[in-house]
């Protein structure tokens, strides 16, 4: 997958930027070569760390994160049911009690987005259809090339202020950090 300014071209079923499990590669990433894991979590299974049971990409299959980071409690507070858990070049480990699963050692190496891999798919494929349309740089209200504002943040584009505040008020706030680690990777040179 190339890297791209001008369009957007993540593809989430790239098993080699976004590997399933079967799929992962065994050895750490090269200099240059990233990938992120692409995990959903389906049930909060703390004790002592933050230990969340996750669905992989590859339907049905479930793995273990925990947090082993200085501060554990405070790098998974926005993990919940529901919400995606996209480690960075991970690779998976055997842990004490038998589980197989994700050790996460330092909070750099996830993105905790606040929604689920269908819901992570859907705004790739949005945002991909815009991009083949030629809409990538309009605005995503009323499609005008004309832009004026945009959010910091995610880059989303709006023609005027009224477009800004109707898709603010509809979805634009729950989707912004989604959007933003989306277009990250559109720029992200993958392995």
């Amino acid at each position: 997958m190339a890297v791209s300014l001008s369009h957007y071209a993540v593809d989430l079923e790239d098993n080699i930027a976004f590997p399933d499990i079967a799929h992962v590669p065994i050895l750490p990433p090269h200099e240059k070569k990233n990938w992120y894991i692409l995990t959903e979590i389906v049930s909060d299974e703390t004790v002592f760390r933050p230990t969340f049971r996750v669905e992989d990409k590859l339907a049905g299959h479930y793995w273990v994160v925990a947090f082993y980071t200085e501060n554990p409690a405070a790098d998974a507070k926005e993990c919940k049911v529901g919400h995606m858990i996209c480690i960075k070049d991970g690779i998976p480990k055997q842990f004490l009690d038998g589980r197989y699963g994700y050790k996460i050692k330092d909070p750099w190496d996830v993105v905790i987005l606040p929604c689920g891999l269908a819901n992570l798919r859907e705004l790739n494929v949005e945002l991909r259809k815009r991009s083949d349309d030629g809409l990538f740089f309009s605005c995503v209200v009323c499609n005008s090339q004309k832009e004026s504002l945009g959010c910091a943040r995610c880059k989303t584009r709006y023609r005027s202020g009224e477009c800004m505040k109707a898709d603010w008020h509809s979805r634009h706030l729950q989707i912004c950090k989604v959007l933003r680690t989306l277009h990250e990777w559109n720029r992200t040179p993958w392995g």
